[in-house]
């Protein structure tokens, strides 16, 4: 979107929970580094008290008030249910929208969402694993092909969890659309569509439900493949530590990405050259440290490249068009869960 002249952008966001609060301190990053661009109401019907963090922001009361300000951007940040529902009205009276992953609790819903659109590039999704430091210099280096023609790509994401989790809205099936194969999975299925943008063909998948009792998937495994590339996915929300880590493996070398942050650890991408220990030391000494970070400000970044970036970048927010390739993916894998 062009950033219109001698003003500031417009941000109006709803929900403000733990997303939505990261969404507002990505706004209030930008402006102080100088980016026009202003926070001008969060509204959150579900707030019963506004925390100290929150204080001193506007508040919108309703719906209604939020659109009669004509921001620019909307940002939706809240349960799965609730932004399908707040990103279709959104979108129908011609806002400009970013929604939290996933675009919808299934495909039905993904397509209604993507059928409220009024024109084009007026949807975004907020798959923000694109814009961790590690993650996007690994795809830059897929771009440039420096691991040489890709073998097989393996992605694990765990979450260790506590005994909280069942009271929280991402367990329930209905809020939340599903299981692990949705939320955190759509973050993987959206990186498998970065690295094969020719799409992939779903061989297996499998679940296993029994903990929480709810009646989602709580760990579940998937192969793919594209071309004759290996895809293995791994998601869990009974890992009990938490725990990211994707592999490339190619002919000519592979990289190594470790952590997310937080209780993930930092994130550390290494990259490595067939047979480096050649070379006169071991395999392990030969590798590259890339970047070593604690993956702080992703959200700044996705924010950044959402109102300000270069169209013509490779790392770029998520499309409507992308997340709902995204969502047919997440539906085939669901077939063969099921």
């Amino acid at each position: 979107m062009e950033t219109p002249k001698n003003r500031n952008l417009k941000i109006c966001q709803i929900g403000a929970g733990l997303i939505g609060r990261e969404r507002i301190k990505a706004v209030q990053q930008l402006a102080q580094a100088g980016r026009n661009v202003e926070l001008c109401a969060v509204h959150d019907p579900f707030l019963k008290t506004r925390p100290d963090a929150l204080r001193d922001l506007p508040f919108a009361s309703s719906l209604e008030e939020v659109f009669s300000l004509a921001p620019d951007w909307i940002f939706i940040s809240t349960p799965h249910d609730e932004a399908a529902r707040l990103t279709k009205l959104a979108l129908a009276k011609g806002f400009n929208v970013l929604v939290e992953k996933p675009m919808g609790r299934n495909l039905r819903e993904a397509e209604d969402i993507a059928a409220s659109q009024i024109r084009q590039d007026q949807l975004y999704i907020g798959c923000n694993y694109r814009f961790y430091d590690g993650i996007s210099a690994a795809l830059r280096d897929l771009a440039q092909k420096k691991f040489g023609r890709v073998i097989s790509v393996s992605m694990m994401l765990g979450h260790g969890g506590n005994p909280k989790d069942k009271e929280g809205w991402k367990l329930d099936p209905q809020k939340a659309g599903g299981g692990v194969l949705i939320d955190p999975g759509i973050h993987l299925l959206d990186l498998c569509q970065c690295i094969f943008p020719g799409g992939l063909e779903v061989g297996s998948a499998f679940g296993w439900r029994g903990f929480w009792q709810t009646g989602i998937e709580e760990e579940a495994h998937a192969l793919m493949r594209s071309g004759d590339s290996i895809v293995n996915l791994q998601l869990s929300v009974v890992k009990w530590r938490s725990t990211f880590r994707i592999e490339i493996n190619g002919e000519d070398g592979y990289g190594i990405i470790e952590g997310r942050g937080r209780s993930y650890g930092r994130q550390k991408y290494l990259r490595g050259q067939r047979w480096g220990w050649m070379a006169g030391a071991g395999q392990r000494d030969t590798e590259e440290m890339v970047v070593d970070t604690d993956g702080d400000d992703v959200f700044q970044k996705e924010t950044e490249a959402l109102l300000f970036g270069d169209v013509k970048d490779l790392i770029r927010p998520c499309s409507g068009r992308e997340a709902l390739a995204s969502m047919e993916l997440l539906d085939r894998c669901r077939e063969q869960l099921k």
